[in-house]
């Protein structure tokens, strides 16, 4: 390398644990050396960084899981490619969520395996994982239902799902307001009682019927993560229906930014309120850092044992009086 510096390489870099030093090499063949020393921060960050990509995930890089393969998140070796760490971090992140509630879906369940449901499952990623993690990790029996629009990307989960073994994964192409109506394949979904609904980026509307397909089935837990909330921006975007808002509002609604990251948080504040009215303990949590996605709001809802208190209801009609108007997860309900 000594050699080599200022002849075959009029500029070098060479880093240690300790330092940086630069070699630059001018047309006369004088070489300027400069020496940087790595601060304490800098090899706290360093550390930092590896630790953080040695974090104990539920589901370990370096141990292959054949969806994870099949979905091309990882090797055969069980190595996660660079460019999807980020889809790895989000599934074992939704895992942690599952973990969490786990007792709560255990105590009293309503069969003797559980009854999951997952509404607009699209390619299933988190449904694989949901279905490795409860049979595989942790010997829990279960049976789950993905319910999405596409005929093509359902063809695709139950052939995944057949390569990979995973009998209790059933896949149907139906839509979620015709879901529990009939009778699909040998599996009789109106008797369904579901454990669990998931509902990951619903869009609009789609939600709240996933949500009330929850709630009047009595299911134990719901995890939602709403998406393309249109339905209040599109009414209050009209001059004429944002003036029965409340003056406090309309501030809100002026610009145009503004007004659609409102309206999708006050849809998800009513959503909640509503489950709460329903019985349902609400947490809203993060569900994956934002700089990953701006829909990263996780409604988690567990059942609880009686009805919530009237200052539950006070809040609902306050923030619904205020916008002008209510949302469709209030009609479906009443209905």
């Amino acid at each position: 390398m000594k050699n080599n510096i200022g002849t075959n390489f009029k500029n070098a870099i060479i880093k240690t644990d300790d330092a940086t030093v630069n070699f630059f090499t001018n047309k006369k063949g004088f070489t300027r050396v400069l020496w940087q020393n790595v601060t304490f921060d800098k090899k706290i960050n360093a550390e930092t960084f590896v630790q953080n990509r040695q974090k104990k995930y539920i589901l370990q890089e370096g141990e292959p899981v054949p969806f994870l393969v099949e979905l091309g998140l990882m090797t055969k070796e069980g190595k996660i490619y660079a460019k999807q760490y980020d889809k790895f971090r989000q599934i074992n992140r939704f895992l942690e969520f599952i973990d969490d509630i786990l007792p709560k879906l255990m105590q009293n369940a309503f069969h003797s395996k559980l009854q999951i449901i997952d509404f607009g499952c699209g390619k299933s990623y988190l449904t694989f994982a949901l279905y490795h993690f409860l049979t595989k990790l942790r010997k829990i029996d279960c049976q789950i239902i993905g319910i999405d629009l596409k005929q093509d990307v359902i063809e695709f989960c139950k052939n995944l799902a057949k390569s990979c073994a995973y009998d209790g994964l059933h896949f149907f192409c139906d839509d979620i307001r015709n879901f529990g109506a009939k009778q699909i394949d040998d599996l009789e979904v109106q008797n369904v009682m579901p454990d669990l609904v998931i509902t990951l980026h619903a869009c609009d509307v789609a939600t709240d019927f996933a949500l009330e397909f929850a709630v009047k089935n009595n299911a134990k837990v719901i995890l939602s993560v709403p998406c393309c909330q249109h339905e209040l921006n599109n009414y209050l975007s009209k001059k004429e229906n944002a003036k029965n808002t409340n003056e406090t509002v309309k501030p809100f609604l002026k610009h145009g930014i503004i007004r659609d990251k409102f309206l999708s948080l006050a849809t998800d504040c009513l959503r909640g309120e509503l489950l709460e009215r329903m019985g349902y303990k609400v947490q809203m949590l993060e569900f994956i850092d934002m700089e990953h996605t701006s829909k990263n709001v996780l409604i988690r809802a567990v059942k609880g044992n009686s009805f919530a208190q009237t200052k539950n209801t006070e809040d609902f009609c306050a923030l619904k009086n205020a916008l002008g108007m209510s949302i469709t997860l209030e009609k479906l309900l009443s209905e």
